[in-house]
């Protein structure tokens, strides 16, 4: 067969994104709050668009502004999202433009891995410690948008208003002003000494004698190489710098291990000077540059509302505070489209007011989405809300998909970065999604959190004589029926930041 060059005429089928469907999946996976600046913009570029008055977005500027414009009074021509929500009814426009496909039917191959392990939360669920609404009548109505945030000055500005006060060379300001720039949030210095001094133009000698003259400023630990370096800039300072401590200091790790009868030696002390020492050590700040914020931390707002009613019966709702609410003005519309106008200005009109219908169409589809997976949620995880973290249900993104019907993109867009509030505490949606363990004579699975509850529940109870070793926990654990390792035990409590039973042993009975 001869290779030729030719021109064939195929026909065939395929899936395009317009970019409007691309911006509805966009949509799925914002924030409340990321969702309030993409709205922001589209209203601030389409002129049929508008805030309704109830509108959390709505502030007082731009409803200044409104005052000084001919608003057209609202009738039952105008819509909001929240009409939507109500009766699913479409708006009557002439240029209505449906979304080219429903995007719970796209998917996207990187989304469809399965949870794995996920951001720790406070285990201690015991249903004491993380309930936010006592027994369950609780009252988000005093939840608002906007959250009250106080000015904070930060670390790096606050050291440099102490430099431009110290008394030392300009070339030892500009040093010190460089290490200002390597400091962590903590108030650490990483970096090595070595590499600083070369990048510096000097000597080791010259560089240490520098950190020692910055060591001197506010708060005191700053500029601190090690953790045993910052304790000792203050006890310096404190004038409790004595032989006893610098061995007691230089011997950090042997505190954290527990060796107190080994430390106490070193140090050559008493059983009552040595406790002394160590009450004096926790009084210290480890970690000073954390007196100082970096960056302002806001409230977490949740997406979604879970209740119980009084007949028992568990409830879903939005949380409306956080949906932005706009508004189509058919009427302006029309007094527009009533006048002779040019077909640039026309086709104008057009595009904004398609832009319009698929805004509002796209935030309506956004919502019932979050809602369908809420409520599937909340039905998969009634144990859970009725009796504690130790009956969380193993679900992951398939379980949901296929309950709703749709696939598990759409699920891992709508879960990421949304918050659910429940009686037993606001948690991120994602946090309902692990891994299950199975048991040993059923097929019931177990929640890797509960289990994880169950480890932190038993080392938390154990008695201090009686340490328990991961071998032991394993049996205590396979003896209700849970079929679990060793080494998952052992990872397990490492993800919880416990101790080994060696550790735990020396921390729960100390000898000196």
């Amino acid at each position: 067969m001869a290779l030729t060059p030719r021109l064939d005429i195929k026909q065939s089928q395929s899936l395009v994104l317009t970019p409007q469907l691309q911006q509805a999946i966009k949509m799925l996976q914002l924030s409340s709050i990321e969702l309030v600046e993409v709205v922001a913009e589209e209203v601030a570029q389409n002129p049929i668009l508008e805030y309704s008055d109830a509108s959390p977005e709505r502030n007082d500027l731009e409803k200044d502004n409104d005052a000084d414009k001919d608003k057209a009074p609202q009738n039952k021509d105008t819509k909001t999202t929240d009409d939507f929500l109500q009766d699913h009814s479409p708006i009557s426009t002439e240029k209505d433009t449906p979304l080219d496909t429903d995007y719970s039917e796209m998917y996207d191959d990187s989304a469809s891995d399965q949870m794995g392990t996920l951001p720790e939360q406070n285990l201690g669920l015991n249903g004491s410690n993380m309930i936010t609404g006592g027994s369950g009548n609780f009252d988000f109505s005093d939840t608002t948008f906007e959250q009250k945030q106080s000015d904070t000055l930060s670390l790096k500005s606050h050291l440099e208003e102490q430099l431009v006060l110290l008394n030392a060379a300009p070339y030892e300001k500009i040093i010190i002003q460089y290490l200002i720039g390597l400091m962590d949030e903590a108030g650490y210095i990483t970096e090595e000494t070595h590499l600083i001094a070369e990048r510096c133009g000097c000597d080791v000698e010259d560089i240490d004698r520098i950190f020692k003259i910055a060591q001197t400023l506010e708060p005191l630990g700053v500029f601190a190489r090690s953790l045993s370096e910052c304790l000792k800039i203050q006890q310096i300072q404190a004038d409790r710098y004595d032989p006893a401590m610098e061995i007691f200091l230089n011997n950090l790790e042997m505190l954290g291990e527990r060796k107190f009868s080994d430390l106490r030696k070193l140090c050559n002390v008493s059983k009552e000077d040595f406790l002394d020492m160590v009450e004096e050590i926790k009084s210290l700040n480890p970690k000073p540059g954390l007196e100082f914020g970096e960056e302002v931390v806001f409230t977490v707002i949740p997406d979604v509302f879970v209740k119980k009613s009084p007949k028992g019966k568990w409830f879903v709702e939005l949380n409306n505070d956080t949906l932005p609410k706009v508004l189509v003005n058919n009427r302006y519309l029309k007094e527009v489209g009533s006048d002779n106008i040019k077909k640039e200005d026309k086709d104008y009109i057009d595009e904004c007011v398609s832009k319009a219908n698929w805004l509002v169409k796209a935030l309506d589809q956004r919502a019932n989405t979050i809602l369908k997976v809420s409520s599937e949620l909340v039905r998969l995880q009634k144990r859970f809300l009725n009796e504690g973290i130790q009956y969380l249900a193993p679900i992951n993104l398939k379980t949901i998909a296929e309950a709703i019907e749709m696939h598990e993109s759409t699920v891992s867009r709508v879960t990421a970065n949304k918050y659910i509030a429940t009686p037993r505490g606001i948690f991120e949606m994602k946090f309902f999604f692990t891994t299950a363990i199975g048991s040993l004579d059923s097929d019931n699975q177990h929640s890797s959190r509960s289990i994880k509850y169950k480890i932190k529940q038993l080392i938390d109870d154990e008695d201090p004589k009686k340490i328990l070793s991961d071998d032991k926990i394993v049996e205590m654990i396979r003896a209700e029926g849970i079929d679990i390792a060793r080494r998952t035990v052992a990872k397990y409590r490492e993800s919880l930041e416990i101790p080994s039973s060696i550790i735990r042993r020396r921390m729960k009975n100390p000898v000196l």
